[in-house]
């Protein structure tokens, strides 16, 4: 046997043969258009992106804050995953009494001011509407999701959400002055592996005019 047959035998017998490591699934990502009837961009829509077959399982310990503010909720729509506990501090100058009677989440924080109050966790899907018992005009809303994609569209009337799992996806639309309901709010859309989607979406009917609040001067002695 000749040296280039010893060491071809030798290599078959001693070597390791190493697999190239098969690639993790590249991630996507949507971007989501809401324009209103009028076809200008719906600015502090909520987005969700909800995979069909089930959204992974939230990390623990997540934190959010719904402050209060010139006797409104600061923001008026506050979007956090299942099992985010929720901070409610009162930056004003008078108390609050916050509650909901929301199926999603039912509570009641006594009269208070700063931070008198345990952070409150939501635990359920779904919407919540928020109340003052002291203060008729505030009101303030938590969406509650399982799916860890979600957010606001900006002044633009869009959202860019990134770093999605590839699958089929359901994308709900919802906004606090919605005055309609229906199939155009909500689309069925496939991501592939490292592909960017697009989903556009357009009212049908105007959005309600925004309340107003009343009493924003008032200070602690007035209570």
């Amino acid at each position: 046997m000749d040296s280039r047959s010893a060491l071809l035998v030798a290599c078959v017998i001693g070597c390791t043969v190493l697999a190239a490591p098969r690639p993790a699934s590249a991630a996507s990502a949507l971007s989501v258009t809401v324009t209103g009837a009028d076809g200008r961009p719906v600015e502090g829509a909520v987005v969700i992106a909800e995979p069909v077959g089930g959204a992974p399982k939230a990390p623990a310990g997540q934190k959010a804050v719904m402050d209060q503010r010139n006797l409104m909720f600061v923001p008026d729509v506050l979007v956090v995953q299942t099992g985010t506990a929720v901070d409610f501090p009162n930056s004003d100058q008078v108390r609050h009494q916050v509650y909901s009677f929301s199926g999603a989440k039912s509570f009641q924080l006594a009269l208070y001011a700063g931070r008198a109050h345990a952070p409150v966790v939501f635990d359920k899907a779904g919407l919540v509407t928020l109340g003052c018992n002291i203060h008729d005009s505030m009101l303030g809303y938590i969406w509650v999701t399982d799916s860890p994609w979600f957010g606001r569209t900006g002044a633009d009337g869009t959202l860019a959400l990134r770093e999605l799992a590839p699958g089929d996806y359901t994308v709900r639309v919802w906004h606090a002055l919605l005055d309609e309901s229906g199939p155009q709010l909500e689309l069925h859309l496939k991501l592939g592996e490292g592909t960017a989607g697009t989903a556009s979406f357009r009212l049908k009917r105007p959005l309600r005019a925004p309340l107003h609040n009343h009493g924003a001067d008032k200070k602690w002695e007035d209570y």
